[in-house]
């Protein structure tokens, strides 16, 4: 959301060559997306959306650029809003942090849904009135970038449960979190994953971090205010080398909290679940895998996007697997994966993937539980977090895509190319063909509706999913979840982008 006065000139658009911005737009370099989502049961048909599916209290987070006259400003956002079944926003408060200042503001709006799940929502407060294009994966999950001219940026929002707001959350987290310093790339970013336990208000435990390039572990201890009815509240983590950070926290459910940044200079955000499970071992590391990481390179902010599914014994191996990155526009494609790992009783697994003909890849992953984690890329030489999840539905097939999938992406297309986001509608057909039905642009804030258009896929048993000639000739490449979600990247000719993607569950 803009400011009307102070933050009134990013309503002015960079200006770039219309006859470019059209062949992006119709989808003629159409890509793809990556990082996971929830799961859905059944494949249900993507008709009986309505205004009456977002009905109750959600909370949402943002990341994208600002555009302006000076130039260029990256941004995050996050809030809450209370939609009453009828197309209203009753209420909420949105966040926006941009040039080291938070503002704050109270918000009203209106949303119109279609039937097929996309929707557009409007929201008004002192600062202006934003748009923002809408995709629903139910009632209690949709995907969301911002639609006009002022800015692009994209994101993910969630039903809270207003029971929760009733206490300060209690009890073990797993935390992953990530700031950055506008422009810095690795050298002005911190990246951290750890153990919280918050009882009382009061927070003490344990974080891996890598921090300005350096890597290391500390001790943390804070205080978390008790939240507002919004499921709203604020939090103050100090790290034993005396480093200080402040959040705003969202309330999800009893499980599950979303964190913006709110310390002047640098823009971060994150998220804590709750950990389950009092002791675990390298046989709690069992079965089949997919992870995804993003993040900053020492060359450039976001320039790091990996991907991968790998296979453990139980007994400290990897025994199989196989890694797709894209590192500052460079792609490496189905390199085969093996390592090992240790994981320790507090749920701390350190794994080192071994990438053939590359270098080794040390992850630390703070273990939710048995299926799924939170990870840090162990290294100097970038600040990528991520999570890892257990694979559902193995072995994959073509047929494991078959149904009407809600998606955003995000990212660029190209060297010096404005930044792109989407959302929308995908189908696969569970055999060979998948198609863009209907979908949001936002292009360096020119925006667009586009579709249908269609391409092909192959699935591997491992869930590595290649899409061929999307709307161009270009090529994806996703790892599954199961067969209801997951994570994709996509570069070629120095692109990069990112998102998610699940089946829609219409009510």
């Amino acid at each position: 959301m803009r400011l009307s006065a102070s933050y009134g000139n990013r309503l002015f658009r960079r200006k770039t060559s219309r006859f470019l911005k059209s062949l992006w737009l119709s989808g003629a370099f159409l890509l793809l997306f990556s990082l996971a989502s929830s799961c859905n049961s059944s494949k249900s048909a993507t008709v009986g959306f309505s205004n009456a599916t977002l009905q109750g209290n959600y909370t949402y987070t943002l990341s994208g650029t600002a555009f302006s006259s000076g130039g260029n400003q990256p941004y995050e956002e996050a809030g809450t809003f209370i939609a009453d079944g009828n197309g209203n926003i009753t209420g909420g408060i949105d966040d926006f942090v941009e040039d080291s200042t938070l503002s704050s503001n109270k918000i009203t709006g209106t949303y119109t849904v279609g039937s097929n799940g996309n929707a557009t929502m409007t929201i008004q407060s002192s600062r202006g009135t934003t748009q923002f294009a809408l995709t629903l994966i139910s009632s209690s999950d949709f995907y969301l970038i911002e639609y006009d001219s002022s800015a692009s940026g994209s994101g993910e929002a969630l039903r809270q449960t207003p029971a929760a707001f009733s206490a300060t959350p209690a009890g073990t987290f797993v935390f992953r979190l990530h700031s950055s310093l506008p422009n810095s790339a690795a050298q002005g970013s911190v990246s951290n994953v750890g153990q919280m336990v918050v009882q009382g208000g009061g927070i003490s435990g344990t974080e891996d971090v890598v921090r300005d390039g350096v890597v290391g572990s500390s001790s943390i201890l804070g205080l978390m205010e008790a939240p507002d009815n919004n499921g709203r509240g604020t939090v103050k983590l100090n790290d034993s080398s005396g480093n200080e950070s402040n959040y705003v926290y969202y309330i999800v459910d009893s499980q599950t909290l979303k964190f913006l940044e709110t310390d002047p200079g640098p823009l971060g955000n994150g998220r804590a679940d709750a950990q389950s499970g009092s002791s675990f071992s390298n046989s709690s590391l069992t079965g089949a895998f997919s992870f995804r990481g993003r993040g900053d390179t020492l060359v450039s902010s976001f320039g790091s996007n990996s991907l991968g599914a790998f296979a453990t014994d139980g007994n400290g191996n990897v025994t199989s697997g196989t890694y797709d990155a894209v590192q500052d526009g460079n792609p490496a494609s189905n390199v085969p994966v093996t390592g090992s790992y240790t994981v320790s009783s507090n749920g701390r697994a350190a794994i080192i993937l071994t990438p053939q003909g590359m270098n080794p890849i040390p992850l630390v992953v703070w273990m939710i539980n048995s299926s799924a984690g939170l990870l840090l890329v162990d290294s100097p030489n970038l600040s990528v977090v991520g999570r890892m999840d257990q694979q559902l539905d193995t072995p994959f097939s073509a047929a494991s895509l078959n149904g009407s999938y809600a998606f955003y992406m995000f990212g660029v297309e190209g060297p010096n190319a404005p930044p792109v986001n989407r959302a929308g509608i995908m189908s696969f057909d569970g055999s060979s063909t998948v198609t863009f039905s209907d979908y949001f642009v936002n292009l360096g804030g020119t925006t667009a509706r586009n579709g249908p258009v269609s391409g092909t896929y192959s699935v591997s048993a491992n869930g590595r999913v290649v899409a061929f000639s999307v709307g161009g000739v270009k090529t994806q490449v996703m790892y599954l979840i199961s067969n209801d979600s997951g994570s994709l990247i996509l570069a070629t000719g120095g692109g990069d982008l990112g998102g998610s993607l699940a089946l829609q569950a219409a009510p």
